[in-house]
């Protein structure tokens, strides 16, 4: 079965090859992201900004949670190739940018300015990847280079985050963004050059172009400038705080929900409010012929998409729980900070990466229903190694375990979420259907921040409770009700649309 839809030049198919290509392009979308995330933190906190400031900065990641709203348009014009190519050529010039903006005496400003736009192109060249990969490969490939998405996106944050920092402090802002935006640079070429053709244009870009300056839209684009700037005047006022305050007092649970989780929550209602009136909101479609809306519809049009909406939401739920706590414990049980940044951050990740190595290549191989169980079930059950440790030094009070059991026990409950990525990954693809891949991507990804936001919420309470052993057994039941849905979900055999 042939990889690639358009066979590339004889003397170019090594330099097209997927190994390749796949593992640039994840190394490119996780490097911007890392750039947003870990660069302009230090750099507003270099430039003497204030603590609320440096706080305001995980405001840049805002974009990443709302890309659903505008990955519809790259499956409507264009191709998903010529958005990552020209999303790329802007992120590098806006590197070049930010580089020459370090050598200005007021530079905070013109920073924020610079990273709100990456983080907006950041995002946008993340759907484009998605439905790119979801183009260019077909069903069994898309499950062997899982690990190769994985992995190389994460050696893009650690390149950002170490390497490039050093170098930074090393030889100051101006030649380290230079050498920042000289990598990214090598590999646009590389993708513009033999990143291989994998579909053609369904509309031209100036079509969408002339439809973003239409009066509406334009008016559209202003009431939403005006809301952020009364939002803003408001917020230099004490009357949010008295409200704020009083809300905290009434309903505390409010403020552990995070940003992106209020996202994900709301984004679910909003499926499943159109779900209930999918019949009339069909109707009004077909008679205004919305591509746009098209997008959502479709994705609600699959066979059994109640169960698969659940199922998204839900096979992660025990994981959230485990993560949310699993620092706390370990540190309670004598494991110092240095030691499980080691055992976690380096290790731990080897761990993973082999897990959706190992898992995409044999769902590749065999196929996803006969590796769903063994791997969900690798992913969850390690849930009770954490809740064994617990009721022992419940049990055994002034008890020690060793560092190397400790690192073992990350290290096994890494491989098991390693498997388990792959068969998320896998099947969260094929949930997207031929016409709106990109769109459909952004929704099922961002739908996965629901069983995380309420984790954080419940979590320390829950911990505090039960008790360590208690609740990380509770965890491991909190997989439960997803692992049914296996049962019933659809899509485990290849997808009924799948080419």
């Amino acid at each position: 079965m042939s990889v690639e839809k358009e066979p590339s030049a004889p003397q170019a198919s090594r330099w097209r090859s997927p190994h390749l290509w796949v593992s640039s392009t994840y190394f490119a979308e996780g490097f911007p992201y890392s750039v947003v995330h870990s660069i302009a933190e230090i750099l507003f906190k270099e430039m003497g900004a204030s603590l609320q400031a440096i706080g305001l900065t995980s405001l840049f990641h805002l974009p990443w949670n709302l890309k659903f709203l505008w990955g519809p348009f790259l499956d409507g014009f264009a191709t998903k190739r010529r958005w990552l190519i020209w999303t790329e050529v802007a992120l590098s010039v806006l590197l070049l940018v930010l580089a020459f903006a370090t050598t200005m005496d007021n530079i905070l400003g013109v920073a924020s300015v610079i990273f709100v736009a990456m983080a907006f192109i950041a995002a946008t060249h993340d759907i484009a990847i998605d439905g790119y990969y979801l183009e260019a490969l077909d069903e069994e490939a898309q499950s062997r280079f899982v690990g190769y998405r994985a992995t190389a996106y994460k050696i893009a944050m650690m390149v950002v985050s170490g390497p490039l920092v050093l170098l930074i402090a090393g030889v100051g802002w101006f030649a380290g963004l230079l050498a920042t935006a000289a990598i990214f640079g090598v590999v646009l070429a590389y993708h513009w050059r033999f990143l291989p053709q994998a579909e053609s244009e369904k509309r031209p870009i100036q079509e969408l172009l002339r439809s973003l300056f239409q009066l509406r839209v334009l008016g559209l684009a202003a009431a939403i400038a005006l809301g952020i700037a009364g939002v803003r005047q408001w917020l230099q006022t004490d009357l949010h705080l008295e409200i704020a305050s009083g809300l905290e007092a009434l309903a505390p649970w409010l403020f552990r929900i995070s940003l992106s989780g209020w996202i994900g929550l709301l984004l679910l209602l909003l499926l499943v409010a159109t779900l209930l009136a999918l019949g009339p909101i069909r109707r009004r479609i077909a008679q205004k012929d919305s591509f746009y809306a098209r997008a959502f519809v479709d994705f609600l049009e699959q066979a059994q998409v109640g169960r698969i909406l659940a199922f998204v939401v839900l096979f992660r739920a025990g994981e959230s729980f485990l993560v949310k706590m699993r620092y706390p414990f370990l540190r309670d049980a004598g494991m110092s900070m240095a030691e499980y940044g080691f055992a976690s951050g380096t290790v731990g990740i080897i761990f993973s990466f082999a897990g959706t190595l190992l898992g995409g290549h044999l769902i590749a191989k065999h196929s996803l229903r006969r590796w769903i169980w063994p791997f969900v079930l690798s992913q969850n059950v390690l849930n009770l190694l954490f809740a064994g440790l617990a009721w022992h030094l419940a049990a055994n009070p002034g008890a020690e375990v060793g560092l190397t059991t400790l690192t073992a026990i990350i290290s096994i409950e890494s491989m098991g979420s390693g498997l388990g990525t792959a068969v998320f990954m896998v099947y969260l693809m094929r949930c997207c259907r031929p016409d709106f891949k990109a769109a459909h991507m952004a929704i099922v990804t961002a739908l996965m921040s629901v069983s995380f936001t309420l984790a954080g919420v419940c979590s320390g309470f829950l911990a505090e409770w039960m008790g360590f052993g208690n609740y990380f057994g509770f965890s491991f039941l909190a997989t439960i009700p997803g692992m049914a849905l296996i049962f019933f979900i659809p899509h485990l055999d290849k997808h009924p649309s799948s080419r």
